[in-house]
């Protein structure tokens, strides 16, 4: 039976009924994902809705190089993507950069790495001035510190001169420790993996379009007297 309280005049209820609705409220907790940073990014990278997104994305650049190539008419015309070049192997990644989202150290690097090829692009435009440039003290001094660092680079043991060299070919990991280096790695690797799928798919689907636009319609068939 339950007391009343003088005070507020309502029923009073135990301490167990409240520590049992409190559990009620309380959502159950999702259990962590099992899946290593292996696991996810091959799991990201292979599926295809990923393909799907940074062939968008390709399809898209490189029909944003065609129009500006020719709106300008100063400019060269796109290579093919079958020949290569710079301009398609530069939309090539700065798609598969967009496809992460900025989500990754590598990713994150080619998009600000393409924001200062504009700006420096911007500022090759400009007019310059006729004075040749001179060698000052600060050029010497950074040729020096180059010399040093290479110096100090050989010798350190094996496997750290293979760690630094494997953070360099992987953008925005030059700093890194080892731990962040692998897993942006494994990442990159399988999203370049995703690329070649992705690029050959493009390939194939323009080279079928245009031999079958290409070829000669079928000679009309011609009927035999009876």
């Amino acid at each position: 039976m339950e007391s009343i309280s003088p005070v507020t005049n309502q029923p009073t209820r135990s301490s167990g009924y409240d520590q049992s609705r409190r559990k009620r409220k309380k959502k159950p907790s999702q259990p962590p994902s099992s899946l290593s940073p292996f696991q996810s990014s091959l799991q990201k990278w292979r599926s295809e809705k990923q393909q799907q997104i940074y062939s968008t994305n390709i399809v898209q650049a490189l029909r944003e190089i065609r129009i500006s190539a020719e709106t300008d008419p100063s400019a060269k015309p796109p290579p093919h993507p079958r020949g290569g070049g710079r301009a398609v192997r530069d939309a090539a990644y700065r798609s598969l950069a967009v496809t992460a989202r900025g989500r990754t150290l590598w990713s994150r690097a080619i998009l600000s790495k393409a924001v200062k090829v504009k700006l420096k692009f911007r500022k090759q435009n400009r007019p310059r001035n006729s004075n040749p440039p001179t060698i000052t003290g600060n050029n010497r001094l950074r040729k020096k510190r180059a010399t040093v660092l290479r110096l100090k680079a050989k010798g350190l043991p094996a496997v750290q001169r293979k760690v630094k060299f494997l953070s360099r070919l992987i953008p925005g990991c030059r700093k890194q420790p080892l731990p962040v280096v692998l897993e942006e790695t494994t990442d990159y690797i399988v999203a370049m993996e995703m690329q070649i799928r992705a690029l050959n798919a493009i390939i194939s689907a323009v080279g079928s379009g245009s031999s079958s636009s290409s070829s000669p319609p079928p000679p009309p068939e011609t009927g035999h007297d009876s």
